[in-house]
């Protein structure tokens, strides 16, 4: 057990993370939420990596379990009683553990998205994924050939509660938010949505000259790991930000790197996206935003559903987009919006989301 930590006693629950302390936002977007009904299914955090274990320890209030394998957490599961392990992910130590027989075993993903990723053929090994809504089980059912649609049950996203009641970033001005939150430039062609290196300078350099704006920058935690040339580019945007900063201190621009982003997304009045899960929950928002479409990537994302909510944004468009923003800002949303939301994320009752996750888990165990 990790520091200081309440006792382990007997979790119901298990969440199984393999992955490096960098991946950990995958993982913390969840802890909140069974934060919440920890009293009723008690659940324990099952971590590989001793660096990512020592930083949960920050964040959650959740018992941590050192376990990198199904050698060492199957005695733990027999011990405890274990109904269900959940996953975040698809990472490869996942599937060590996939051997346990007597449990339940729950994909959860990490938010709802148009990436490649979402379809990916490992979902077939779970006994169960939990996708927000019919557009999710959609998705799957027409990309994965033999997949048995019987293992998808549809549960909402429960971290939209967490968005509805976060609380904007103070800000003295009274200029118009503008959020850029980019993805990271991914770990193969087909992931490669990032917008950083081909235009976000550019972009960030020529809203920053408009005095009636104000600006989130808000870069994906991995963004430059895979790649020199978006590690650079971030670095000149914050740099630019920074500057900006210096030399007009009221005008509230930052880059934000909480690891909670709802308070930037409800501080924006508009934002910039790539095809990303901050994307689709901002949609539920009902404020205008854009979703860049890199030009490699423009074929696949031409019939996205995307373009019901949000406008596209080519990543090679020349310049104008502080015109572009501020149309936005007294524009209608797409009229599809709506319907989007509701295909994407179910018909929710706000405040209630994180009990009707509850529900699903115990109609399962």
């Amino acid at each position: 057990m990790i520091g200081q930590r309440q006792s382990i006693g007997s979790p119901v629950l298990a969440i199984f993370y393999g992955g490096p302390a960098g991946d950990l936002y995958q993982l913390k977007q969840w802890l909140p939420v069974f934060e919440q009904f920890q009293d009723e299914l008690p659940t324990v955090l099952l971590v590989k990596n001793s660096v990512a274990a020592l930083q949960l320890a920050k964040n959650s209030a959740l018992p941590i379990q050192m376990a990198g394998n199904a050698d060492s957490i199957e005695p733990l599961a027999y011990e405890w009683g274990l109904s269900a392990i959940f996953y975040v992910n698809n990472n490869l130590a996942n599937f060590s553990v996939l051997r346990l027989a007597d449990v339940r075993h729950i994909h959860l993903s990490h938010g709802e998205s148009e990436k490649s990723s979402m379809v990916s053929n490992q979902l077939k090994a779970y006994d169960y994924c939990f996708v927000a809504g019919r557009a999710s089980a959609e998705r799957i059912t027409s990309s994965l050939s033999l997949f048995d649609d019987s293992h998808l049950k549809q549960v909402g996203r429960p971290q939209l509660d967490q968005l509805a009641a976060a609380t904007p970033i103070s800000s003295s001005t009274d200029r118009a938010t503008v959020l850029y939150a980019p993805t990271w430039e991914g770990d193969r062609p087909a992931m490669a949505y990032s917008s950083v290196a081909s235009a976000g300078e550019k972009w960030i350099s020529e809203l920053l000259e408009d005095p009636t704006l104000r600006i989130i920058y808000r870069p994906h935690p991995k963004t430059g790991t895979r790649n020199s040339s978006a590690k650079q580019a971030d670095i000149r945007i914050r740099s630019l930000i920074a500057n900006a900063t210096k030399g007009a201190p009221g005008a509230g621009h930052i880059v934000d790197t909480n690891s909670d982003c709802y308070p930037a997304m409800v501080s924006a009045d508009v934002a910039v996206f790539d095809v990303s899960a901050m994307a689709m929950d901002y949609s539920t928002l009902k404020r205008p935003f854009f979703v860049t479409v890199p030009a490699a990537l423009a074929g696949d994302l031409r019939d996205s559903p995307l373009w019901d909510a949000a406008e596209p944004l080519s990543t090679s468009a020349g310049s104008g987009l502080g015109e572009v923003i501020n149309r936005a800002l007294v524009k209608e949303m797409p009229s599809g919006s709506e319907m989007f939301v509701l295909h994407h994320f179910g018909a929710d009752v706000p405040g209630t989301r994180v009990q009707s996750f509850q529900k699903a888990i115990q109609s399962v165990i």
